[in-house]
């Protein structure tokens, strides 16, 4: 038997409280209706990807969970194993993290195939992988000689996977990207890149980057210049996923990054951003002025436009007239006029051309040059909220920045209504979080600056991530903002148009949070552990 139940995957996964009994009960006939599996509806209505359900079961059996990406094979050993036996019983020998060999199956039921193999290499432990993985290993370190069930070598049944676990795992990126001898996947979740699967074959890999292109509408003739194109790719349920596809030539061959375009219902207001309840009134209060600029700052990557977006619909889009200038536009807002930005119709052009279409509210996606920051302040002077983001690490360096790149300073303490700046972390895993007492060197570093604490308060406790089933075995699921904000009130417009430095700007604001504070609470609150905020403190 080489092949594992559904009945006991999903077993492993009632046990490890991926799921219970009642929505068991609710997606039974979900999955007769769509004629689909109901491992695979569980996967799609709970948001569990297939390494989900391995991983439950390798925690039920008490066994270890291999990586192919992370725990390298033994060629020596692997060598040993007949391709008789591999043909029916796909079984790889793998090193963990400490350099121990492992029999490493997906069925761990298989009896039959896991005794063969250790009459052959010795009685090694058992480890548990995803039936995918032992494939494209198997398959890359033995070639044809090795034949396995599933898409292992079928580029299309292969891209249709990873966009499945990419959706799956809340992926905002796929890398494919051509190494030496072969290629691989990446994807990004929560802010890191992970390795998807074990390295693919160069003709897979090739196979692979055609099928993307192709699909994109790219030139699959063309290899030696970049490309970008689109997709939109439906799911077995009925959904489609849409990604903006780029592509470069690299050393050995092609890469592509494909950027899911996935907008989250539930982390469209403000409210869900993690912003402090105090900030978060304090930029609604700036949002209700019927003029200026608020800016919201930090490095690519750091969720700008998604702040950007849950300031939008603060406002009342069927009774205001707003206007956006976006590259690229990533999320549609209803009610809102939404142009993209390309070679012909730069930021400073949009925002000329909507002030001759009577507007309320602005967005500038990002402030780039004069030109751009101009026009921003000549229409935040004329009676228009101005939204627009900006590259600085503070939010007071926003100032110094706009004067940097030619901003008159009288211009800005005239129409400076807040600045934000931010970062993400990524959030602990609510189901496996523990929590452990802090050590005084952690004491210091987190209660330096008070607060409601003080450094001589006794022992604190502190989180720390573990992993589970849930989050994939990593600690952490999702990820958070932290948050700096400096709101310019008539003092701090004074001393901005005086040419006060950041430091000067930010003592004389009475309504100033800092990065470092909002770190602090949250690590605190457990929301986020020591090691993901630390740099921030």
């Amino acid at each position: 038997m080489s092949e594992l139940s559904e009945a006991t995957l999903i077993q492993a996964g009632l046990q490890a409280g991926l799921f219970d009994n009642e929505q068991l009960a609710r997606l039974r006939p979900v999955a007769r209706a769509r004629r689909a599996s109901l491992m695979e509806t569980l996967a799609t209505e709970c948001a569990l990807p297939q390494t989900a359900f391995y991983l439950a079961l390798a925690e039920i059996r008490g066994l270890p969970y291999a990586h192919p990406a992370r725990w390298p094979a033994d060629e020596v050993l692997l060598a040993k194993l007949p391709a008789a036996l591999l043909k029916r019983h796909p079984i790889a020998v793998l090193r963990d993290p400490s350099g121990a060999p492992h029999i490493v199956v997906s069925n761990p039921d298989d009896t039959l195939g896991v005794e063969t193999a250790r009459r052959v290499v010795g009685a090694l432990p058992m480890a548990i992988a995803e039936p995918e993985g032992l494939a494209s290993l198997l398959l890359r370190l033995r070639g044809k000689e090795v034949i396995v069930a599933g898409e292992a070598d079928d580029p299309v049944r292969l891209f249709e996977r990873v966009v499945r676990e990419a959706f799956l795992r809340r992926a905002s990126d796929i890398h494919v990207e051509a190494v030496e001898n072969g290629a691989r996947v990446r994807l990004r979740v929560d802010g890191r890149l992970e390795i998807f699967g074990a390295p693919l074959a160069k003709d897979l890999g090739d196979s692979l980057i055609s099928r993307v292109k192709v699909l994109s509408g790219m030139d699959i003739a063309e290899a030696r210049a970049p490309q970008d194109g689109s997709l939109i790719y439906p799911t077995a349920e009925g959904g489609a996923v849409e990604m903006r596809v780029a592509s470069a030539p690299v050393k050995f061959g092609e890469r592509l990054t494909l950027r899911v375009m996935k907008s989250d219902p539930d982390r469209q207001k403000l409210d869900a951003l993690g912003l402090p309840a105090a900030m978060a009134a304090k930029l609604r209060e700036a949002l209700a002025h019927p003029h200026g600029i608020v800016l919201v700052t930090g490095p690519t990557g750091s969720g700008k436009s998604t702040t950007l977006y849950c300031a939008l619909r603060e406002f009342d889009a069927d009774s205001l007239n707003i206007l956006t200038a976006e590259d690229p536009i990533e999320q549609v807002i209803p009610g809102v006029s939404q142009v993209q930005v390309n070679t012909k119709v730069d930021f400073a052009g949009a925002l000329r051309s909507f002030l001759r279409h009577d507007p309320d509210v602005i967005l500038v996606g990002e402030i780039r040059d004069l030109d751009t920051a101009d026009v921003a302040l000549k229409a935040a002077t004329t009676g228009h909220m101005v939204l627009s983001t900006l590259h600085t690490n503070s939010a007071p360096g926003a100032v110094t920045r706009l004067v940097d790149i030619g901003c008159e300073r009288f211009m800005l303490g005239a129409t400076l209504r807040g600045m934000l700046a931010q970062r993400l972390v990524r959030m602990l895993c609510p189901h496996c979080r523990r929590e452990r007492e802090g050590r005084e060197d952690e004491r210091r570093l987190l209660l330096r600056g008070g607060g409601e604490r003080e450094e001589g308060q006794s022992a604190f406790s502190l989180w720390e991530p573990v992993g589970c089933p849930r989050c994939l075995g990593s600690g952490y699921r999702g990820r958070i903002g932290l948050y700096e904000a400096l709101w310019v009130d008539v003092e701090v417009a004074a001393a901005i148009s005086a040419g006060a430095d950041e430091r000067t700007i930010a003592s004389m604001a009475k309504d100033y949070w800092r990065l470092a504070d909002d770190a602090r609470e949250k690590v605190l609150a457990g929301v986020t552990s020591l090691e993901e905020a630390r740099a921030f403190l």
